[in-house]
């Protein structure tokens, strides 16, 4: 494979990747609500762990955090929107399933990551192993901050109104609840 091609392989593995997820997804999965809280759970103690050495807080960095986690909660909930939630009256199970809307926005989100990448570059591909400025510590504190509010805000919505499906199920005997 020539060389100048080796820069882009990585993005084009990627969203092989989520392309494939997607699939997966728009299929339909079983959904547990009292385990929803796991992922959002998990990426904070990510994000505390990151922020034991943070890098140096300024007033940019912190409208840049706010910014981040703000997109990220909004993206979040409108993601959790798109999935469409079903109950099965027979077993009381829910199962979640991507819309196609849902589908284009999480594939919008991570594309997003490489075409900035791209324009930041200035149209250049980008080069292995550089450090891309003197800031790149705030940039990955914010896109963390970021992917901890969608996941947050997504765990909460899908569970939101898992929990509504869930109250208005009519009741399974005592036999049949799992």
């Amino acid at each position: 494979m020539p060389q100048q091609f080796m820069p882009y392989l990585m993005p084009v593995l990627v969203m092989g990747l989520v392309v494939w997820r997607l699939r997966k997804q728009s299929q339909g999965r079983p959904l547990k609500p009292n385990r929803l809280w796991v992922r959002p759970a998990m990426l904070a103690v990510f994000a505390l762990l990151a922020f034991i050495h943070p890098a140096p807080i300024t007033p940019l960095s912190l409208a840049i955090f706010v910014v981040c986690a703000a997109a990220g909660i909004g993206l979040g909930y409108l993601s959790a929107r798109h999935q469409n939630l079903t109950l099965d009256p027979e077993t009381g199970a829910i199962t979640s399933k991507m819309s196609p809307i849902g589908m284009a926005l999480f594939l919008a989100i991570f594309a997003s990551r490489y075409v900035v990448r791209l324009v930041v570059e200035g149209g250049q591909p980008p080069q292995a192993f550089r450090h891309p400025s003197s800031s790149a510590l705030t940039y990955t504190d914010a896109a963390l901050l970021f992917a901890l509010g969608l996941v947050a805000a997504q765990s909460w919505e899908i569970w939101r109104r898992a929990r509504v499906l869930l109250d208005t199920a009519p009741k399974l005997p005592d036999s049949q609840a799992g």
